[in-house]
């Protein structure tokens, strides 16, 4: 009888996110919005300016973690006018703001899931939430291994960062 060789799917790396999301962020912004992000290679440190940030969490068989897309004031509400439909400098209320930042947040989180899964860490996101201000920092627990990706594009900086922890 002849055994196969199959050898088991190996757990995802948090650098192995990265280059998925790196791909994903890009298909988004330019699916939702028709807009071409370029990665920043030395982004700048952490965004103080008031800001919009979605956020989904994520968890299932060996995997847990966080998915935050943090965007200023300014380019979240170029955004949701893109989405919108409105000239530019129309600046939406709040409430169609955070829908939009929530949408764009949900498909990012929801890519990461499906990747995930397919890596053999099959998992469920959350509902995404919104949080608003300025000079706010969010801090991960020491074992949750955190990354951020910043992008550029016409509308202004996309920083999206990704707290993961495998078990």
């Amino acid at each position: 009888m002849n055994e196969s060789n199959s050898s088991p799917i190996p757990k995802p790396r948090i650098a192995d996110a990265c280059e998925f999301m790196n791909r994903h962020v890009a298909t988004v912004c330019e699916t939702m919005l028709s807009l071409p992000v370029a990665p920043v290679p030395k982004p700048p440190t952490v965004i103080l300016e008031e800001r919009v940030s979605g956020t989904a969490g994520f968890g299932g068989e060996g995997v847990r973690g966080v998915l935050y897309l943090h965007l200023s004031t300014t380019t979240a509400n170029r955004f949701a006018a893109i989405m919108l439909g409105l000239a530019p400098d129309v600046v939406s209320s709040d409430r169609d703001v955070n829908d939009v930042i929530g949408e764009m947040t949900n498909m990012l989180a929801g890519g990461l899931k499906s990747w995930l899964t397919d890596s053999g860490s099959p998992c469920a996101i959350s509902t995404p939430g919104i949080i608003r201000g300025n000079s706010y920092l969010i801090e991960a627990p020491p074992e949750v291994e955190c990354r951020t990706l910043v992008f550029q594009c016409d509308a202004g900086l996309v920083e999206v960062e990704i707290q993961i922890q495998f078990d």
